[in-house]
């Protein structure tokens, strides 16, 4: 097997784009920045607080209420709409199965997080992953 290193790809036909062969002749162009992730946090409650266990392009988290938490990103997303993705886990008996996650974008700098359960009642998961998928600012 080959070794590749380099320190920049560049596309010849599309800024951003690259294409890449996958075996057997299998051609796929793909717009390598825009499919990265520009945010993500594994956001863990401790004591009932909000502990950040583990993220990128965070700064810092806020514990709201109960149930509802506030990402602010270290480099702002490059408007207030941007695709997002959430997961929460709770090993409480009113959250295991159904769970809902809302979002209220306040600024491309910032992300809020609300969580309920089955019974539309605020609570804070074990722990939550969260994504973002968008263009920085």
């Amino acid at each position: 097997m080959s070794t590749l290193r380099t320190n920049a790809l560049e596309g010849m036909d599309a800024k951003n784009s690259i294409t890449i062969v996958a075996g057997a002749g299998n051609i796929t162009t793909t717009n390598v920045q825009g499919g990265l992730a520009k945010t993500w946090i594994e956001l863990r409650t401790v004591d009932a607080a909000p502990v950040d266990g583990d993220s990128l392009n965070v700064s810092s988290l806020d514990d709201d209420a109960t149930g509802r938490f506030t990402v602010h990103h270290t480099n702002s997303m490059g408007g207030i709409y941007h695709s997002k993705t959430a997961m929460p886990y709770s090993t409480t008996s009113t959250g295991n199965m159904v769970q809902v996650i809302g979002y209220d974008d306040q600024s491309a700098s910032q992300a809020q997080l609300t969580s309920v359960d089955e019974g539309n009642s605020a609570y804070d998961p074990t722990s939550l992953g969260f994504t973002i998928h968008g263009d920085l600012a």
